[in-house]
Protein backbone atom coordinates (compact mmCIF):
# COMPACT_ATOMS: atom_id res chain seq x y z
CA UNK A 1 0.00 0.00 0.00
CA UNK A 2 1.36 3.38 -1.20
CA UNK A 3 1.90 5.92 2.30
CA UNK A 4 -0.44 8.96 1.07
CA UNK A 5 0.08 12.51 2.79
CA UNK A 6 -2.76 13.98 4.29
CA UNK A 7 -6.13 11.80 3.67
CA UNK A 8 -5.11 10.40 0.11
CA UNK A 9 -4.82 14.40 -1.20
CA UNK A 10 -1.89 13.25 -3.29
CA UNK A 11 0.83 9.87 -3.21
CA UNK A 12 4.33 10.80 -1.76
CA UNK A 13 6.42 10.05 -4.86
CA UNK A 14 4.43 13.32 -6.44
CA UNK A 15 4.78 15.32 -4.04
CA UNK A 16 8.55 14.80 -4.61
CA UNK A 17 8.89 15.04 -8.27
CA UNK A 18 11.87 16.99 -9.33
CA UNK A 19 12.47 18.73 -5.80
CA UNK A 20 16.16 19.51 -5.59
CA UNK A 21 17.27 19.01 -9.01
CA UNK A 22 19.50 21.54 -9.87
CA UNK A 23 22.71 21.88 -11.60
CA UNK A 24 24.48 23.04 -14.50
CA UNK A 25 23.85 22.16 -17.85
CA UNK A 26 24.32 23.40 -21.37
CA UNK A 27 21.93 23.92 -24.67
CA UNK A 28 22.93 25.28 -28.16
CA UNK A 29 22.52 29.18 -28.79
CA UNK A 30 18.91 30.01 -29.82
CA UNK A 31 20.22 32.60 -32.55
CA UNK A 32 23.27 30.32 -34.14
CA UNK A 33 22.75 26.72 -32.92
CA UNK A 34 25.90 25.81 -33.50
CA UNK A 35 27.85 26.45 -30.04
CA UNK A 36 26.79 25.34 -26.72
CA UNK A 37 26.09 27.73 -24.03
CA UNK A 38 26.61 26.71 -20.17
CA UNK A 39 23.19 27.52 -17.75
CA UNK A 40 21.88 26.82 -14.48
CA UNK A 41 18.62 24.47 -14.66
CA UNK A 42 17.02 23.85 -11.24
CA UNK A 43 13.71 21.40 -12.16
CA UNK A 44 10.19 22.50 -11.76
CA UNK A 45 8.50 20.92 -8.63
CA UNK A 46 5.16 20.52 -6.82
CA UNK A 47 4.83 22.40 -3.60
CA UNK A 48 2.15 22.37 -1.08
CA UNK A 49 1.07 25.49 1.01
CA UNK A 50 -1.22 25.13 4.13
CA UNK A 51 -3.96 27.67 5.30
CA UNK A 52 -5.15 27.08 8.49
CA UNK A 53 -8.60 28.88 9.93
CA UNK A 54 -11.20 28.03 12.99
CA UNK A 55 -12.41 24.72 10.71
CA UNK A 56 -8.76 22.97 10.33
CA UNK A 57 -6.24 23.57 7.86
CA UNK A 58 -6.60 23.07 3.57
CA UNK A 59 -3.47 21.89 2.11
CA UNK A 60 -3.06 23.42 -1.63
CA UNK A 61 -0.73 22.12 -4.15
CA UNK A 62 0.63 24.19 -7.10
CA UNK A 63 3.68 23.26 -9.80
CA UNK A 64 6.71 25.39 -9.41
CA UNK A 65 8.07 26.11 -13.04
CA UNK A 66 11.41 25.43 -14.28
CA UNK A 67 14.16 28.37 -14.12
CA UNK A 68 16.78 28.66 -15.90
CA UNK A 69 19.80 31.14 -15.51
CA UNK A 70 22.15 31.61 -18.58
CA UNK A 71 26.22 32.07 -17.33
CA UNK A 72 27.93 32.74 -20.21
CA UNK A 73 28.05 34.69 -23.45
CA UNK A 74 27.82 32.56 -27.05
CA UNK A 75 31.80 32.09 -28.01
CA UNK A 76 30.24 31.83 -31.46
CA UNK A 77 28.45 34.84 -32.59
CA UNK A 78 29.39 36.65 -29.54
CA UNK A 79 25.65 37.26 -27.56
CA UNK A 80 25.55 38.17 -23.94
CA UNK A 81 23.86 36.33 -21.18
CA UNK A 82 21.27 38.50 -20.96
CA UNK A 83 20.32 38.53 -24.58
CA UNK A 84 20.11 34.70 -24.63
CA UNK A 85 18.26 34.92 -21.03
CA UNK A 86 15.87 36.98 -22.76
CA UNK A 87 15.30 34.98 -26.05
CA UNK A 88 14.54 31.44 -23.79
CA UNK A 89 12.43 34.00 -21.53
CA UNK A 90 10.10 34.99 -24.80
CA UNK A 91 9.87 31.10 -26.06
CA UNK A 92 6.90 31.09 -23.90
CA UNK A 93 3.95 32.68 -25.51
CA UNK A 94 2.13 35.22 -24.02
CA UNK A 95 -1.71 35.66 -24.70
CA UNK A 96 -3.10 38.82 -24.67
CA UNK A 97 -6.61 38.97 -22.57
CA UNK A 98 -8.45 39.46 -26.40
CA UNK A 99 -6.81 36.23 -27.68
CA UNK A 100 -7.58 34.51 -24.37
CA UNK A 101 -11.41 35.40 -25.12
CA UNK A 102 -11.58 34.31 -28.57
CA UNK A 103 -10.06 31.01 -27.53
CA UNK A 104 -12.86 30.48 -25.35
CA UNK A 105 -15.69 32.06 -27.42
CA UNK A 106 -14.29 29.42 -30.31
CA UNK A 107 -14.24 26.31 -27.90
CA UNK A 108 -18.06 27.36 -26.88
CA UNK A 109 -17.53 28.23 -23.22
CA UNK A 110 -19.32 31.30 -21.83
CA UNK A 111 -17.67 34.38 -21.32
CA UNK A 112 -20.71 36.32 -19.54
CA UNK A 113 -22.12 35.31 -16.01
CA UNK A 114 -25.75 35.76 -16.26
CA UNK A 115 -27.33 36.14 -12.57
Amino acid sequence: MESYIFKNLLPRYLIMTGLGRKGETFIECPFCHKAQVRLFHKEGYIQGRTSRISAGAKITYYKVPDSYKVLENCPNCGKTASEIQKALDEDIPKRSHRERIERLKQAGLPTRIVS
